[in-house]
């Protein structure tokens, strides 16, 4: 395989808490660092100017996350790029440069993606050739996807699977200041593209954070319209995460979403998130039974095998979680020694809750003769 050159390039802005993790992890192992700032007022800019490779830009934030990001492109001079964020961490599993995982040849690379801490990875669209052509879209969520798949399906070049991983930090903490801004950047994203689910989805987790439920449904539910108006692998995984929304919302209300899990299942069966929602809506319905199975079947995965799915997962749904929903289920049929034996599963993978070596300990001890 061809060494390629590749630039990281970024858009940052008051990320002086983020910025030197997300260097260090580039240290290296890019060929140069294009950074666009668009406001900062901390030590970001101190940061970009003193570290080796970094080229920094300026750049107004104008509300448009796809305009800052085109700005870097457009300042590129390597064969590559990988886009990156200040609260993301590259990793290469077999060391080396970049360039080294990627094939000269391709048109574009998918990156082993973790979401958040404690999540499995998914596949993101991160790498692709320095190319003209290929320009970010959309104001929030953007992305270089669609002109990806159009100009590979008509010309022929290859999008390439890669070992390559990004750790991102930045949904670690509370979210609860990035939702007023959001909420607006989305409102006016679904207008210029309702077809697309996933910025619906994002628009009605907002809405639900920030009391808004009802506004929150609304959004949800064109999200699943939209998925149904233009359907993809893509779509279908945004889907998934909207009925996973909706289902959770019926279980807080009492209503039964069974039909709603049941619709969901059938679009994308490989939502384990979704599976372990069916798991929870029934037992709430009093299937202890049929629940039992499911956890089961969530605690015999191995979470680190979900690599080159559409959808990240917590890992607690296949580990603590699952134990627990089989715990629960157990004792519901009133198998008290098998409940016993799930909660002391569980607590092996969640030391700090007492609460499960508590029950483990009082259900062995009721169910000796």
């Amino acid at each position: 395989m061809t060494r390629v050159s590749v630039c990281a390039a970024m858009i940052v802005r008051d990320e002086q808490h983020f910025l030197p993790g997300c260097l260090a992890s580039l240290a290296g192992r890019v060929d140069e660092i294009v950074i666009v700032d668009t406001g900062s007022r901390d030590a970001t800019i101190d940061i970009a100017n003193s570290t080796a490779g970094v080229r920094l830009l300026h750049h107004p934030w104008t509300g448009d996350f796809a305009a800052a990001r085109n700005k870097g492109l457009d300042a590129v001079r390597t064969q590559w790029v990988l886009y990156i964020d200040a609260d993301e961490r590259l990793n290469l599993p077999s060391g080396g440069a970049l360039g080294d995982y990627i094939d000269a040849g391709a048109l574009a690379g998918l990156v082993r993606f973790r979401p958040k801490t404690g999540y499995t990875r998914y596949r993101e669209w991160r790498l692709f050739r320095s190319d003209p052509r290929l320009r970010f879209e959309g104001r929030i969520h953007e992305t270089v996807e669609p002109i990806i798949r159009a100009i590979s399906a008509r010309e022929g070049p290859a999008i390439q699977q890669t070992e390559v991983e990004l750790d991102h930090l930045g949904y670690d903490g509370a979210q609860a200041h990035k939702h007023a801004r959001n909420r607006v950047l989305l409102e006016e994203a679904v207008r210029a593209d309702p077809d697309r689910a996933y910025l619906w989805q994002h628009l009605a987790e907002t809405q639900a954070a920030m009391g808004r439920p009802e506004e929150a449904k609304t959004a949800a539910l064109a999200g699943l319209a939209a998925a149904q108006r233009r359907p993809s692998d893509k779509q279908h995984a945004a889907a998934s995460l909207i009925i996973q929304f909706l289902a959770r919302r019926a279980i807080e209300e009492g209503e039964d979403p069974l039909a709603l899990i049941t619709d969901g299942l059938a679009r994308v069966p490989e939502d384990h998130a979704l599976v372990f929602v069916h798991g929870r809506a029934l037992l709430a319905t009093g299937r202890p039974e049929e629940a039992f199975a499911i956890a089961r079947r969530l605690a015999a995965i191995d979470p680190d095998a979900l690599t080159d799915r559409m959808l990240a997962f917590d890992r607690r749904i296949f580990e603590e979680q699952a134990c627990e929903l089989a715990a629960v289920a157990a004792l519901r049929l009133g198998r008290h020694a098998e409940a016993a034996a799930w909660f002391e599963k569980a607590a092996r993978f969640a030391p700090d809750n007492l609460s499960y070596r508590i029950r483990a300990k009082a259900l062995a001890a009721s169910a000796v003769p």
